[in-house]
């Protein structure tokens, strides 16, 4: 009978190293399946992210209704209703202001330079026509 043999440090290290390269693939095969993923629905998954960030809570709020499909299985569907189109309309007013006011502020500067130079183009402007009006 043969006793089993023990593995010397490097065996060990080296089996240890197998291991982990089998674990490294498989991580890297389904980190790869996840950016396929990502890549086939990426038009759904950036549409919904969208959603949900301009309207958190829309889907705590909405009232739940049954529906029932062409299979013959029961379907909960959402219907807002006017206070929620309030409560979607108030999450977003921040965001609406976030975007809007680099506008605004970009308007209102354009508007006072106009103001400062039609103020001092204006005084050269009545001299000038004063002049050549006797």
């Amino acid at each position: 009978m043969k006793q089993p043999t023990k593995q010397t440090p490097l065996q060990k290290l080296l089996a240890d190293k197998e291991q982990i390269r089998q674990q490294c693939r498989l991580q890297e095969q389904k980190l790869n399946e996840g950016f396929v993923y990502m890549q086939d629905n990426a038009a759904s998954l950036l549409l919904s992210g969208v959603s949900a960030l301009l309207f958190p809570d829309s889907g705590r709020t909405a009232k739940k209704g049954k529906a029932t499909s062409s299979s013959g299985h029961t379907q909960e569907t959402a219907s807002l209703g006017l206070s929620d189109f309030f409560s979607i309309g108030k999450t977003m007013v921040p965001v609406l202001w976030d975007i809007v006011q680099p506008f605004i502020i970009t308007w209102c500067i354009r508007k006072m330079k106009k103001i400062i130079n039609n103020v001092f183009a204006g005084k050269k402007v009545n001299k000038e026509l004063t002049v050549h009006n006797p």
